[in-house]
């Protein structure tokens, strides 16, 4: 009787166990789209996107913002890049780093280099885990953003 009971108790603290680490591990996140317009991204939430030529590695796409609000828990970012349907073709994890010397230490930069022509389908994905929103992710399109004709916004 005692050896079952400690059985007994022994899957049940494992199952305890699993159940918090699944928890945690597992946790869904709301994701969704934020455009130029939709949330006044530069007013709303301080983010900026901007472009320039980068040599044989066509064009420099990168975001600037703070971390507050949201954006204070930043956790990570990524390139998302959608081929003309839509279907997910790369994603790639991006360092935060300063795109020039002179980059006030306040501001986060992630950068991506692409092709002029493929540039329609690149994304930012901008994740934030225990924000203020939650556990958050937001897509940013350089469609939305930038123009797709002329994308250079800085020489």
């Amino acid at each position: 009787m005692m050896k079952t009971f400690r059985y007994a108790l022994a899957a049940l603290s494992l199952l305890f166990v699993f159940t918090l680490l699944a928890n945690q591990c597992f946790a869904l996140i709301s994701i969704g789209d934020l455009t130029k317009e939709k949330a006044k991204a530069k007013e709303k939430y301080g983010i900026t996107m901007h472009a320039r030529k980068n040599g044989d590695a066509g064009i420099k796409v990168w975001l600037e913002f703070k971390k507050e609000g949201w954006l204070e828990k930043f956790t990570y970012a990524e390139l998302r890049m959608v081929d003309s349907e839509g279907k997910h073709l790369i994603s790639a994890q991006l360092q935060p780093n300063p795109v020039h010397h002179r980059q006030p230490k306040e501001i986060t930069t992630v950068a991506f280099s692409v092709d002029a022509d493929q540039l329609e389908q690149c994304s930012f994905l901008l994740v934030c885990y225990n924000s203020n929103e939650g556990d958050v992710g937001y897509f940013l399109k350089a469609k939305d953003f930038l123009d797709l004709k002329n994308p250079v916004t800085e020489k």
